[in-house]
């Protein structure tokens, strides 16, 4: 039993090896793609359910519900694809066992934090490729309506874009928030050997 012992203790304790990288690449990318999956998911839900669509002002002027509500589903969207990713990056990566607590959760909501880096990057990659193609196959009929703007389309132009400004703004600090709780919440779960079932009940065998 004493001998036992001492070889647990030898193990736990065992020191890290030199220039050793603690950053868990394998498990960053697969949350990431989680995120980005999901993400991409819920915005074209979203668009189907018309989220996209109706006046974004009223006839007295003020935003409509149509543009708020599309706010908050962007909110919404980077703080559930965010949570997944990051607690999936969390959960997947290697145990520390030579590490302090404070230590671990630190690395975990990194990996997480790194995860929403990535998906912000590529999701960001993404609009703009996409923002790209609208603007050439536009600018046609941008050309031949340029003297057609009227001051109530250019009010709307204004508080739309406030709008999105605001929820994007909003959207990336939830998104990073989540991730980095998420991460630290995954990794708690892979140490203390939570078995899934106990979190979804409605896949237990």
């Amino acid at each position: 039993m004493t001998t036992e012992t001492s070889e647990v203790t030898v193990l736990a304790s065992a020191p890290e090896r030199a220039g050793e990288s603690h950053l868990a690449w394998s498990a960053v990318l697969g949350g990431a793609v989680v995120a980005v999956a999901i993400s991409a998911f819920l915005l074209q839900f979203g668009t189907a359910v018309g989220l996209s669509a109706g006046a974004p002002l009223l006839d007295d002027g003020t935003v409509s519900w149509n543009v708020l509500v599309a706010g908050l589903w962007v909110v919404w969207v980077a703080l559930a694809s965010a949570a997944a990713g990051g607690y999936l990056a969390g959960r997947m990566r290697s145990r520390w066992v030579h590490a302090p607590q404070h230590e671990v959760e630190f690395r975990d909501g990194i990996h997480g934090l790194v995860v929403w880096a990535v998906a912000s990057l590529v999701a960001g990659f993404s609009l703009f490729i996409a923002a790209g193609f609208a603007a050439l196959s536009d600018a046609p009929l941008a050309a031949g309506n340029a003297g057609d703007v009227s001051e109530l389309a250019e009010r709307i132009a204004g508080n739309a874009s406030i709008i999105t400004a605001f929820a994007t703004a909003a959207a990336a600090a939830i998104g990073a928030a989540a991730a980095w709780f998420a991460a630290k919440l995954g990794g708690e779960h892979r140490d203390q050997e939570v078995d899934v079932n106990t979190l979804v009940p409605f896949y237990k065998k």
